[in-house]
């Protein structure tokens, strides 16, 4: 089901990293590489929530915050913080279905599933939030298929 994705795959651009890095004061070199998980920071999450929010983002720059946002969630609790059952967790979480044509990749991702269903019972292919991320790869499946 997962072995063929190409169609899928998304990556920050140049105008979103250049906007989001103007929007909050964010180092922006053209020698980082992986700037969106370079820059994330589990204290500005409420911070990039609100701009998720606002409205005046364009789709890669949604798609490009959001992935701020998996990597300052996975930090966070990477560092002992409790967020999984915060309001911004679960408001980023909506966000994220409320958007999946945008973040279907971003999802994929961060479940950390290889190349099938089984792998999701596998807790050596994920991240520290990976388990909280499949129920929603598993609610889109259909997302995965090439149209």
């Amino acid at each position: 089901m997962y072995d063929d994705l190409n169609h899928l795959y998304r990556f920050p651009t140049r105008a979103a990293i250049d906007a989001l890095a103007s929007r909050f004061n964010l180092p922006n070199t053209r020698d980082m590489q992986d700037w969106e998980y370079q820059v994330a920071d589990a204290n500005r999450i409420n911070e990039f929530l609100a701009a998720y929010d606002s409205g005046e983002l364009s789709d890669d720059e949604k798609f490009t915050l959001a992935a701020m946002l998996f990597q300052s969630f996975w930090n966070a609790l990477d560092e002992g913080q409790t967020f999984l059952n915060s309001a911004g967790w679960k408001h980023f979480l909506d966000l994220i279905e409320q958007d999946i044509e945008i973040h279907i990749y971003l999802v994929w991702y961060w479940s950390s599933v290889e190349k099938s269903e089984a792998d999701i019972e596998n807790p050596d292919y994920m991240f520290s939030i990976s388990p909280f991320i499949r129920p929603i790869l598993l609610r889109h499946q259909a997302k995965f298929a090439r149209h």
